[in-house]
Order: structure tokens, then sequence, then C-alpha cells
């Protein structure tokens, strides 16, 4: 059989890079520019206070957010390489009555006249305004330094020549490198405060046939900081070649319980799962999440603490304050398997959506074994490929692109393609029966409503068990 280019590419779900972007809601190559700069500040704060002075005449309760998006993108693959730009500004504008009643106008005009328009629908015809103090000010935003397409260019195809396989049976192979330059201000009565951040994502992708079925790997890594804070490296870039490049066992194997060690993107996946569907503050209010998780509830392995800390140092899903305004600090979420607090700071997709309890960072500790050490008859799961979870019945399904056999503590050279992991969520990390001492960090940049939300997990290798099967058709 033989296959041409754009075949391939639709067999394995992959886009074209001049594709990829326009998927990503990049336009075409355009200099934008930068929100960082002083004087744009001190103008935006500047309305904003005054919006503050304004509502709070006629609300007891009031808080203004504005933020200023920026994104470019450079995408390679084997037909060509893009580079996309794209930009967004917005005002959130919340108040509250004297009745408790909340209110928020949301405007996408970052301009002395947009805010004044939506405080305006809040406040109607009212001049009035009220003697505010608004705290310290924040000190004077950094400059950003400017990305230019070449230079995104040149680093894409650095992560695109890094690969030292070199093997014809590589099909498909791209490099992505995403760039968020993102300003929030927040300004309520008793603060006035502002963040940049400039969040970057590098990523590369390899598919190989195996077979009639195509075996696709990813790496990546973000961050917040500078464009070469950190790499892709040549081991990395290598080893998914190397996991595309995997000679699959033929047949498949009896559904059923087995010991597992989940690989951290695996152990991410149940993790992000428990937090979004279990953890917050709006999953605490339903009654059948509010029973089976009391606060002090043993819900896990004593050996599991997790913390969601947006705090850390460069951490992709990290920030200085939410969008209520509250500054960032850490919430421990499980300490030695019980339950030790919910997530209740308020972020928005794209800092414009709607308000609700999320995630930034979150970090399952460490144990003290190293990986070898976790093997035992079962499997080693790798790649996790897709999640559902549902938190009325704790019933999930782990999607798994690999599942390594384990006989007496080593592989056994058998890989079967395409498994699941499923069971209950409670059940599985009550399972778990080691932590392994090294872990690695995913970074997520999901969509909501068009709008961007970023976080980031920082997980181990666990081994637990549960029931593997061969995965079930997706139609």
């Amino acid at each position: 059989m033989t296959w041409n280019r754009r075949e391939v590419l639709g067999t394995l779900g992959i886009a074209s890079a001049s594709t990829l972007l326009s998927t990503l809601g990049c336009g075409r190559s355009r200099q934008v520019a930068q929100p960082t700069a002083p004087q744009v500040s001190t103008k935006v704060r500047t309305w904003l206070r005054d919006a503050i002075a304004r509502l709070a005449a006629v609300y007891p309760t009031v808080h203004a957010l504005a933020v200023s998006r920026h994104r470019v993108t450079a995408a390679i693959d084997i037909g060509g390489m893009g580079v996309g730009r794209s930009g967004r500004d917005g005002v959130v504008l919340t108040v509250r009555d004297a009745k408790g009643m909340w209110r928020e106008q949301v405007t996408s005009e970052l301009t002395e006249a947009g805010v004044l328009a939506a405080v305006r629908l809040l406040v109607g015809a009212s001049t009035a305004r009220a003697p505010v103090e608004f705290g310290p000010e924040p000190p004077p935003p950094p400059t950003a330094t400017p990305v230019d397409d070449y230079a995104l260019r040149n680093r894409a195809g650095q992560i695109m020549r890094a690969d030292q396989t070199a093997s014809s049976r590589i099909v498909y192979a791209a490099a992505l490198i995403d760039v968020d330059d993102v300003t929030v201000w927040s300004i309520a009565p008793g603060h006035d405060r502002e963040s940049y951040l400039r969040r970057v994502r590098k990523h590369a992708t390899r598919a190989a046939w195996n077979g009639s079925q195509p075996v696709v790997s990813e790496v990546a890594r973000g961050w917040i900081g500078d464009l070469d804070d950190q790499q892709l490296t040549t081991d990395e870039v290598t080893e998914a070649s190397r996991q595309a490049l995997q000679l699959m066992t033929p047949g498949t194997f009896d559904d059923g319980e087995r010991t597992v060690v989940l690989e951290p993107s695996v152990t991410t996946a149940i993790i992000d799962a428990a937090v979004r569907g279990l953890f917050t503050s709006e999953a605490a209010r339903r009654p059948e999440v509010a029973r089976r998780l009391p606060i002090g509830a043993a819900v896990a392995a004593p050996g599991l603490t997790l913390v969601d800390d947006p705090t850390t140092r460069a951490a992709y899903g990290g920030f200085a304050f939410d969008d209520r305004g509250v500054p960032a600090a850490p919430t421990t979420l499980l300490d030695g398997g019980h339950v030790a607090g919910r997530l209740e700071r308020g972020r928005r997709a794209g800092h414009v959506g709607r308000l609700e309890a999320a995630p930034s960072h979150l970090v399952l500790r460490p144990g003290t074994l190293a990986t070898r050490q976790l093997f035992d008859d079962g499997f080693l799961l790798e790649g996790a490929t897709s999640t559902v979870f549902d938190p009325s019945s704790d019933r999930i399904v782990i999607g798994i692109a690999r599942a390594r056999e384990i006989k007496n503590g080593s592989d056994t050279g058998r890989v079967y393609p395409e498994v699941e992991l499923v069971g209950d969520l409670g059940a599985l990390l009550a399972a778990v029966t080691a932590v392994g001492a090294e872990s690695r960090t995913v970074v997520i940049r999901d969509e909501r409503d068009g709008e961007p939300t970023w976080r980031s997990i920082a997980a181990p290798w666990l081994r637990s068990r549960g029931l593997v099967r061969a995965r079930r058709s997706q139609t």
C-alpha cells in the first residue's frame, strides 16, 4: 500500500504546520506591540482606578480585572514551517449590591472609552465618585523582550534537528514553540496589583507505523520565563522517536486486575481528573462528593501528599494573584492520604471567562524508591492519551498508549498498544503501594470557549493495582 503525505496526516489525526497554526487560533504572521511598556501600564491603571471610584459610589463591593494577551506560535513539520500571532484584550468589572446580588460586565475594549462604557452599563447615569484607598502601587512592569519570527523559526528547527534516530520508519515529525505574553491588572478598594508573565511551551511530535496502526509519541516542556530558560534536549526528542518506533506485540492479553506501575503522564492524568472533579469548592457543593470527601477523610494511600502551589518558581501554571486579586499561596489538598483542603481561588479562562476554582501547579510529593524498585509482576503503563471521569460515581477510564509486561521485576519485551486502566478513582489511589523518587512535569494549555487556561502537574511514578483491558472502540 502506498500512502501520500496528506493521507498519512489524516490517518494520524495530525495537521500540517499551517493548518496547526490555524487550529491554534493564530493568525498570519504580524508584529504585535508588547503590552508591558510602563506608559501603557500607567494608562490602564488610571482607567481602572477611575472605574472603581465610580462603581464604589453605587455598590459596596467592586473589583476590576483587565488583561492584555499576545501569543506567538511557530510550528514546523515535514511539509514546512509557519509562524502565527494573535492578541486579546479584556476587562471584567464585578460588583455586588447591598442585597448580595453579583453582577459582571465584560468588554474586549481595553481603552479609556471601553472601560467607561462598561462602567455606565453598571451605574447608569450616575456620575458620583467615591473616595477610595487603593494601597501601595505595584512595582513598574518589566520590559518584555519582543520575540521575532526568525528566533522562533530557528529554535523550532533546533527541536526538529535534535532527533538522533534518523529512522526512515518515522513518517511524521513536528516541532512547536508557543509563547503567551500576559499582563493582568487587578484593582479594588485596598489593592492595586499588576503581573506580567511569559509562558513558553516547546513540543515535539513523532509518528511511525506499527503494522497497519500508527504510533504517536510526544514530548513537551513548559515554564514561565525567557524563551531559552529551558530546552527540549536531544535525549528527550530522541526518546520520543524511540517510543514511536517501539514494535508492538501481536495479539492481546486477558482483561483483568493487575499490579500496575504508572509513569508520570498517567499519574498526572489521574491527579488532574481528581482535583478538577473532586477537590474544588464547586465540587464540594455536590452532595455525593461532600459525603465521600469531608475534610480529614482518608481517601488515598498514606504515601500521597498533593499540593497546588502557584508560587512554585517558573511553574507553567503559576501566577502572582488569582482573578479575584488574591495573592498566590499554596493549598494542600491531600496530606498523607487524607483530605486536607479545597481549591477556592478564583480563575477565569483567559482572565475573562467564567470565574471558577481551578488548579494551577499541582505537585504530588515524590517518594524515595528508584523507578526500577517499583516493578513487580504486572504492567508498566506509559503515555496517557485520554481520561474520562464521573465524579458522581467515581468511575475513571484512562486511555494508555502502551502497556509493557513486567515479570519478576523485569521487562519481558512484550508491549501492548492502546489499553485502558479502568476502575474507581478512590480505589486506585488507595491501592498505591509505592511512590517513586523521580518526578516529571506535564504542562497543559487548554481552551474553554476560545479562551486559554494554563496549568502544570509534577508527579512521580506510582505502583498501584487496577483493571487493565484492551481499549474499547471509540465509535
